[in-house]
């Protein structure tokens, strides 16, 4: 039954950036009879919808890559690749701090969970002015918890914000360039870790995430 299982993801992931991939194709025809339409009001529209499709795919892309690939696990310094993350983004002009314990170590695969954490770290900095990570221990399990200052999310949304290319209405700007997969890859990620990701809205505001994983 594994096996099956198994080769059905397999097949969903290659039809999935087969698929993804044909579509840049005619993304690419339509971008250049754009270029050439004389209104330019609707040639910059047309030109930022289709640069917003061209972002899904690539974010559709790196996800079946990263589903269909076999990191090896290793034990790494949780709170190292935390720092790193932080780290990155600072360096980038964000406000991120971390706080966190030492010396808390696990069992991951390292690209994907850096990434995982990252996602949810720069979607604090993006909708929520900042991102203040912290690590904690809990029985047999370590959580990154991630807290923002923005406007959360409606406890109505908390769940459907996982479903592959669903934005909430206030981040559909594409100045934020969000695509709607981030925390679909990051919900994967933590359930091939064996662990999960929750989601609340803080009591003295913000969105508080947490990215929990097995010892």
């Amino acid at each position: 039954m594994q096996e099956r299982l198994r080769g059905l993801l397999e097949a969903r992931t290659r039809m999935l950036a087969a698929i993804s991939h044909d579509l840049r194709t005619p993304i690419t025809r339509l971008r250049l009879r754009a270029e050439f339409t004389d209104d330019e009001e609707q040639r910059e529209k047309t030109l930022a919808d289709l640069l917003e499709m061209e972002k899904m795919i690539s974010f559709t892309l790196a996800f079946a890559r990263d589903d269909a690939q076999d990191e090896p696990r290793e034990i790494v310094d949780l709170a190292a690749l935390v720092q790193t993350v932080c780290d990155d983004l600072v360096d980038s002009g964000r406000d991120c701090s971390f706080t966190g314990a030492q010396g808390m170590s696990c069992e991951c695969q390292p690209l994907a969970l850096r990434r995982a954490l990252t996602n949810l770290s720069e979607n604090a900095v993006a909708y929520g002015a900042r991102a203040r990570i912290s690590i904690l221990s809990e029985n047999d399990s370590l959580i990154v918890r991630i807290d923002d200052d923005g406007p959360g999310i409606p406890d109505g949304e908390l769940a459907r914000v996982f479903e592959p290319f669903y934005r909430l209405e206030r981040s559909r700007s594409r100045e934020t360039g969000g695509t709607g997969i981030g925390l679909c890859i990051v919900q994967s990620i933590a359930q091939a870790h064996g662990g999960e990701v929750r989601l609340a809205n803080r009591a003295e505001g913000g969105l508080r995430a947490e990215l929990v994983l097995p010892r």
